[in-house]
């Protein structure tokens, strides 16, 4: 099936506004649009595939993508790396791949990056166990440098690039390889595994009828750091999420509490895939009654979610593109009476064929059906929709600077009389220094923005950073009645005093996520003011000099209207040992010291948690920037108008001068004259007649259709 048609047709659509509006505008206008059509060329529909680890994420991608056994699915967690799947992107090679490998800097986050707070807990804390995360990270390395040898250092922040790609190539670079790296040739498995950063697997498929990313991201219970900052920074930047579930553990805390973030990105679409219903005793009725529990609980836990369930097996849809005879018997095997009753349970027909049946079942088909549906009314139109602004935007602009141009041209028939040629170049050269005056006004505005704008911003950083440092400092003082809370309850069912508390973050993590949106909305709403405002003054501007400068840049369709970042997840509990006080005499039991033990969380929960405050701090200042830069381009526009008026009559004006001087007095030139003037005028009628089409083709555009509902 075809993946998105009606996208395809919004793509092709303004791809071809873009031919005309470049062929309508002279050689010096172009490059504008020629900036828009990079945007186009690299825009994609973006996917993130997540779930856990073992939940059938990467052989459901092959099935997915026609591709048995492509991306490999039986590697360690901790050594999986997030994959990119770049299908049909113009400006990407047709086939290939590319890898990025960690730089010095990466490899100093990951490994030293736990080492202060190390040093805290053992001060601190005797008896504190060392942290897992470092222990793997200090493995990934050494396994990196023992596999690499002499080549791993020059390797580091470097990348391999190939123009073709199989299996077995893609698995030296995302797979474990052996247990033991010892005689290890170059060609084997997993030998670029523990250096790998990312990789990119450029593809071209028809069944995609728009550009996609698609990303295989590590499980979400993966226990190593460094692959969790990837995976949500995935997240960040993916429009579709597709959570592959394990009919086995259809939903734990884990897959509830991450949907909950994937929830609250606004215009963007979740997919459950319920996989591995195969495996299932009976999927004839337990598949109902798993669905039926999926959303009865996802209602429970998150009541104004959206979201689609479609249940299946990424294993059998494999088993209908495989042709070897071990697939055969399998295929055999599978086509059951079990199965033609859940198909007519849950389809209501058994198709005749058996490779139908098992393709009907596996749910791959509803799948792609259910993501043509999101993407093509989804976050990807809102985007393109962003694009086809900017492109009404720069077509006002070239309006505007042809009818000052056709209107500069009328002058001049007028003023070919040799009694008005000497007051029609005094009346011009008081037009182009008034033009340039306003052009300066403009920059002015423009900069002035662009500083209260900065200000904005930075004054918004700050205050973010200093109220999430407050949160956590609540948090910790809160914990104080937990504490005793902990110990008397450990008092009264055991008799003796504890030595550790875990203390759950959920709720730090809601109050830091509140102080991220309210900071953002209180943010955005202070820039898009100063962005409205500096428009209204642009416009009042050049509504003094001259008529209809353009109505139609506006702040319709920017970007990032809100913020949510999956980086709140990275901490989702804090260990902490008590402190413990002995008095003088030796036999009395060691007592908990509240103060000192809240002291020591106060430190640690500033460490731990510092890195991931910093991680959403970075995203939050980006995505205001994006934002806020979207608007000043916007506005430039206006700027430009003025540059080029100004730029293109100072050299009409030299021109003018010498012709108006030299046909002064010769009715002939002068007959001449008018005539060249006269053609050029058409010209411009012509061009003015095409821009106000392309204008009115891109006003008629449907807008955005709103979101899928659920199921």
């Amino acid at each position: 099936m075809k993946i998105a048609p009606m996208l395809r047709a919004e793509l092709d659509f303004i791809e071809e506004m873009l031919d005309r509006a470049e062929a309508s505008v002279e050689r010096s206008s172009r490059g504008n649009f020629r900036d828009l059509r990079a945007r186009l060329h690299n825009w994609a529909a973006r996917i993130a595939v997540i779930g856990q680890v073992k939940a059938g994420k990467s052989t459901f991608l092959n099935a997915f993508l026609h591709q048995h056994d492509f991306l490999p699915s039986d590697v360690n967690p901790w050594t999986s790396v997030v994959t990119n799947m770049r299908i049909n992107l113009p400006e990407d090679p047709i086939t290939g791949a590319k890898f990025e490998f960690f730089s010095e800097g990466d490899w100093d986050e990951i490994v030293n990056g736990g080492s202060r707070i190390r040093d805290l807990t053992e001060q601190l804390l005797p008896g504190f166990d060392t942290d897992l995360l470092r222990q793997q990270s200090e493995q990934m390395r050494s396994r990196a440098q023992k596999r690499l040898g002499k080549h791993y250092h020059a390797l580091l922040g470097s990348s391999h690039e190939y123009d073709f790609l199989a299996p077995d190539l893609l698995k030296r670079y995302v797979c474990a390889g052996p247990g033991s790296d010892d005689g290890l040739e170059r060609e084997a498995l997993g030998r670029y595994a523990a250096l790998t950063k990312s990789a990119d697997i450029y593809m071209r498929l028809p069944e995609f009828q728009v550009p996609t990313i698609i990303t295989d991201t590590p499980g979400v219970n993966d226990p190593f750091l460094v692959r969790d900052e990837f995976t949500c920074r995935s997240l960040d930047r993916s429009d579709v999420f597709v959570m592959v579930l394990s009919a086995h553990q259809p939903l734990t805390d884990v897959d509830i509490a991450l949907i909950r973030i994937l929830a609250r990105q606004d215009n963007k679409d979740v997919l459950i895939f319920l996989n591995r219903i195969d495996e299932l005793d009976d999927y004839a009725t337990e598949v109902p009654r798993v669905m039926a529990d999926v959303t009865r609980r996802l209602r429970q836990a998150i009541p104004d979610i959206d979201f689609r369930i479609v249940a299946g097996s990424a294993y059998l849809a494999d088993l209908t593109q495989r042709g070897d005879a071990e697939a055969a018997q399998a295929r055999a095997e599978l086509d059951s009476a079990e199965l033609a009753q859940y198909l007519r349970a849950r389809f209501s027909h058994v198709p005749e064929d058996p490779i139908d049946r098992l393709l009907l079942a596996s749910g791959l088909e509803e799948v792609k059906h259910v993501l043509s549906e999101v993407i093509d009314g989804g976050v990807g139109r809102q985007q393109l929709a962003r694009i086809r602004g900017d492109l009404r935007a720069e077509i006002s602009g070239v309006q505007f600077i042809t009818r000052r141009e056709r209107d500069s041209l009328q002058m001049q028939i007028e003023s070919i009389r040799s009694d008005v040629a000497e007051a029609a170049v005094e009346e011009m050269s008081a037009e182009i220094k008034a033009t340039s005056a306003l052009r300066t006004s403009l920059e002015k505005l423009v900069e002035s923005a662009d500083g209260k704008i900065e200000t904005v911003l930075n004054k918004s950083w700050a205050s973010l950073e200093t109220r999430l440092n407050g949160c956590i400092e609540e948090f910790v003082e809160s914990q104080k009645a937990a504490f005793a809370e902990f110990l008397r309850n450990s008092k009264i069912r055991s008799g003796t005093v504890p030595r550790s508390f875990e203390t759950d973050t959920t709720m730090l993590q809601a109050a830091l996520e509140r102080e991220v949106t309210k900071g953002y909305d209180k943010s955005r709403a202070a820039i898009d003011v100063l962005l409205d405002n500096c428009i209204h003054a642009c416009r009042s501007t050049i509504q003094d000099r001259f008529d209809d400068p353009s109505s139609e840049i506006t702040l319709a369709d920017m970007p990032h209207e809100t913020f949510t970042s999956t980086l709140t997840l990275a901490k989702r509990a804090l260990r902490i040992d008590f402190v413990m006080e002995r008095g003088w005499a030796f036999w009395r039991t060691p007592e908990v010291n509240v103060e000192k033990t809240i002291e020591a969380l106060r430190i640690l929960a500033a460490e731990e948690l510092r890195p991931a405050v910093d991680k959403i701090l970075k995203a939050y200042g980006e995505t205001q920037v994006e934002r806020a830069s979207a608007g000043i381009s916007r506005v430039r526009v206006m700027v430009r108008m003025m540059e080029m008026t100004v730029r293109e009559r100072t050299v009409q004006l030299k021109q003018e001068r010498a012709e108006l001087e030299r046909i002064a007095r010769d009715p002939a030139q002068q007959s001449r004259m008018a005539n060249r003037i006269q053609s050029k005028m058409e010209v411009l009628e012509r061009r003015l007649l095409n821009l106000a089409a392309l204008e009115s083709a891109l006003s008629g555009l449907t807008s955005a259709k709103p979101k899928t509902q659920a199921a």
